[in-house]
């Protein structure tokens, strides 16, 4: 049984570094950009953020924010779903939720998303990932979440993201 402890990171912690690393080790892109997404991210209302380490090691992070309008990602499924669908109001987005492919199947990522969901402030929270994902949707499925849309491409060129919600 592995031994898991989860700290929390912010913009100017020292574990924002490994969240980087474990963002890129999942999502391939230059070690800049995704320092100032995540950067830029921990910033914004109702951020929470947490670094999973399993004998003191970075084995996975995840972070979230308040969906509000004129938000990036809350403006893309609006225009999906409508700006007024229920999900989209008073509602938290889980960003992110990464682990290392090794540690993977170890309770890491549900350790990860139980102790977000029970800190972020809303009653519904939300999220994407990609339609050809499926092993993450089954695990979103196993903790309670449901598809709100089968799948839209947020940016041409990308992938479609199918986006799920939860609520309380």
């Amino acid at each position: 049984m592995l031994t898991i402890q989860l700290t929390p990171f912010s913009a100017d912690s020292p574990l924002l570094d490994e969240a980087v690393k474990l963002s890129i080790a999942e999502w391939p892109a230059p070690e800049d950009q995704i320092h100032g997404f995540i950067a830029r991210y921990a910033t914004l209302p109702d951020f929470r953020g947490l670094i999973a380490l399993v004998d003191g090691e970075p084995a996975g992070m995840g972070f979230g924010v308040r969906s509000l309008p004129g938000n990036w990602w809350h403006d893309r499924v609006a225009e999906q779903v409508g700006a007024d669908h229920p999900a989209l109001q008073d509602a938290w987005v889980l960003v992110s939720l990464v682990m290392r492919p090794a540690l993977r199947n170890h309770g890491i990522g549900a350790a990860l998303l139980d102790a977000l969901l029970a800190t972020q402030p809303c009653p519904r929270t939300l999220l994407s990932t990609q339609v050809a994902n499926t092993g993450a949707q089954q695990f979103y499925t196993r903790h309670g979440w449901r598809i709100l849309h089968p799948g839209f491409v947020f940016t041409p060129g990308q992938e479609p993201f199918v986006v799920m919600q939860r609520e309380r």
